[in-house]
């Protein structure tokens, strides 16, 4: 008993159709994958950036935690001057 030919026709069109729909419903999630590897690179560098501020802003913070860096925030960012000193403006 054999199968009809158009029968088998159907079945490989069929399953053909099946495979390319498959294989469709894969391209978004592959394309996103691809794209996520293209951006590690440059997340790396923007965590590579953020860490580095944060251990300035960490020095910064231990820094002024100080009597003397309070007081060199004052000067060089305020311009403050103590009782009796004489502040002198430097021209590029």
């Amino acid at each position: 008993m054999s199968v009809p030919r158009r029968f088998r026709l159907v079945a490989v069109v069929l399953y053909a159709a099946f495979l390319g729909l498959l294989l469709a419903s894969y391209i978004s999630p592959l394309e996103g994958i691809i794209d996520g590897r293209a951006n590690v690179a440059t997340l790396e560098e923007n965590l590579h950036q953020a860490k580095t501020h944060n251990t300035a802003q960490q020095r910064l913070i231990e820094d002024l935690n100080t009597p003397a860096g309070i007081e060199r925030a004052a000067r060089e960012r305020y311009g403050m001057i103590k009782p009796g000193e004489k502040a002198y403006i430097v021209g590029e």
